[in-house]
């Protein structure tokens, strides 16, 4: 009860009570899972079903009838895909199964699947009760578990790590400006940079941390060191070349390290096409990727869980913790924690749609399917407006991938067609992660944003956000990135902010704030390379944001608000980071906003 002890013993004056209430209730909570309560919030446009915990099963089948046997030290893949298939082949509608894993140590090495070792397809009514069970993955370039298309899955109580990890750490024993390089001393018990997946995975790059707090990036640091190029000098010390001087004048010998093997869509677990799907009370300590990648999905959760630093360990995941794209109903995140991951920890974004050709002015070509009813928003990304917002009646199957749509009002203008970011972009408002619940979690130290946000009617409640290097929430559109749209009907309640907000990109944008708001367009529309960069647009293109009874310890603002219409904001308390690393700070910063309603 030490931890009990050394909560109890804070003070708690007016800024830190909430706080403390939240950690322990989290604490206690997140080892106490018994019958849940969960409250659907009444302001959703789009009513949604609590998430579930629990299937009335009839059969139990355990992973060791089918050969894989905790503890032995042998590869006990083949043996939980078989078990899955069994279940797979015998669940139905009106019969659930329970698959169990005994306790203990379960090894996966790799298999011929691309992505992911273990997949399931095309099941109902199957609860995998994993009774606390270590899942250690060998291959560090690849997923554990792919969900596609499937209905009432339960995924609950697993441990979850890799050997060898996806990432290595160290301590930094040199700094040369002038060749642009820097040695690491890998530390004991990590890999080497001269595995093969550091010149395997697709985004291979590194991290100055924090002394004093494990998975916190150092202040004022840049958050990202590119390099595949390394050259070992003597045992356990490798040179690294990187693209800039500037760079390395961050550097100081002894810092803490981190290089990462990333390989994008290699999460822990992928859901796909799936409804009523629930992970419960799992804990990851590192991915090759994200840790829960969704897409087209309907009322699936995440409760109770947790992306966890590993004691001696300075990171976590290599990706988005959550990253959620295109689902009619999003997420419903609740008492989980979220630490050391090294992108942003939930990324929920609308679908999109390139338009190949405009047949006449309400016949469009797009580039995938598009269900009739759906409701299209297109958006010209070089001159940053709205072209209009159309429900579509009428889809037409005309190629493998392509439809032909029929909109319900006639389009004002000629189209600038094409499958480039460049182009005129459709932005599917009935996929954009609807009514998804992010209520009591916990996420501190770390890389980037706490919650990318680029959907719609959803709540961010009672949460934590703490030591993150960039925003805690951003609220945009990504059209750089060729990511999803602008967000509306959004509640922010009750959340405490602390010293969010600190590395090179946070300190060197004038605009930044732990929540910002903002709408862009594209930059340099003739940048030959991959990116175009982005500038704000004189369109107010985000709607009904209320953000209300939050506390921050800011650093440089605690509000951006830019582009919005009808922001709401009330009964919040702020008080400036003593710590703030920002030349000059204010508790908001405004600009192009109609009907903002601000109240310190």
């Amino acid at each position: 009860m030490n931890w009990l002890n050394n909560i109890l013993s804070l003070k708690t004056d007016k800024n830190n009570s909430k706080h403390l209430v939240i950690i322990i209730w989290f604490l206690c909570t997140s080892t106490i899972f018994g019958q849940y309560q969960f409250e659907v919030p009444t302001n959703l446009r789009t009513k949604r079903n609590p998430p579930i915990t629990q299937l009335d099963t009839q059969i139990n089948v355990h992973v060791s009838d089918y050969g894989a046997i905790p503890n032995d030290g042998n590869d006990d893949t083949p043996g939980i895909q078989k078990a899955l298939d069994f279940c797979k082949k015998t669940a139905n509608n009106t019969k659930a199964i329970k698959l169990i894993f005994g306790k203990g140590v379960y090894n996966l090495h790799t298999n011929a699947n691309k992505t992911h070792l273990i997949n399931l397809k095309k099941a109902n009514n199957i609860l995998i009760e994993g009774n606390d069970a270590k899942i250690i993955i060998h291959d560090p370039l690849k997923g554990f578990f792919s969900l596609f298309n499937s209905k009432n899955i339960i995924v609950k109580n697993l441990y979850i790590d890799y050997d060898p990890l996806p990432f290595t750490q160290g301590r930094i024993v040199g700094v040369h400006l002038k060749n642009r390089t820097f040695d690491l001393k890998i530390d004991h018990g990590f890999p080497s940079l001269k595995h093969k997946m550091f010149q395997k995975a697709s985004r291979v790059w590194g991290m100055l941390m924090d002394e004093k707090t494990p998975g916190k990036l150092k202040d004022g640091a840049p958050n990202l060191y590119q390099s595949k190029q390394f050259e070992e000098l003597s045992g356990g010390i490798f040179r690294i070349t990187v693209k800039s001087q500037k760079l390395l004048k961050h550097m100081e010998i002894n810092d803490s390290y981190v290089h990462i093997a990333r390989t994008n869509g290699r999460t822990i677990f992928k859901t796909d096409r799936s409804k009523d799907v629930t992970y419960l009370n799992i804990t990851s300590y590192s991915s090759p990727a994200g840790t829960y990648n969704a897409g087209n999905m309907k009322e699936w959760s995440i409760i109770g869980c947790k992306v966890k630093l590993k004691k001696g360990r300075i990171h976590s995941a290599n990706a988005d913790c959550l990253h959620i794209k295109g689902s009619s109903i999003g997420p419903w995140v609740e008492n989980c924690l979220f630490e050391g991951y090294s992108d942003d920890a939930v990324n929920l974004k609308s679908s999109k749609r390139y338009i190949l050709n405009q047949v006449s002015p309400t016949e469009i070509v797009l580039n995938k399917k598009v269900k009739k009813g759906s409701i299209l928003r297109i958006y010209n990304p070089r001159e940053g407006i709205l072209i209009g917002k159309f429900k579509v009646i009428r889809s037409q199957k005309i190629g493998k991938e392509k439809v032909k749509i029929t909109l319900n009002n006639a389009l004002k203008a000629t189209l600038d067609v094409g499958a480039t970011k460049k182009h005129d972009i459709a932005y599917l408002d009935s996929e954009s992660n609807e009514s998804f619940v992010i209520r009591n979690n916990v996420f501190k130290n770390a890389r980037r944003y706490g919650i990318l946000l680029q959907s719609s009617n959803g709540v961010i409640e009672n949460n934590i956000f703490e030591n993150l290097s960039q925003s805690a929430i951003t609220i945009n559109n990504g059209v750089d990135w060729g990511e999803g749209f602008v967000a509306h009907n959004i509640t922010i309640h009750s959340n405490t902010f602390s010293n969010c907000g600190y590395d090179s990109v946070y300190l060197s944008n004038p605009n930044a704030a732990a929540i910002t708001l903002r709408v862009v367009k594209l930059k340099n529309l003739k940048g030959k390379g991959k990116w175009y960069g982005v500038t704000t647009t004189d369109w107010k293109g985000l709607n009904n944001i209320s953000i209300t009874n939050n506390s921050f310890s800011y650093n440089k603002h605690a509000l951006s608000i830019e582009c919005s219409i009808n922001t709401v904001i009330k009964s919040n308390t702020f008080n400036r980071n003593p710590n703030d690393l920002s030349v000059e700070s204010n508790i908001i910063y405004k600009n192009n906003n109609s009907n903002l309603v601000f109240e310190n």
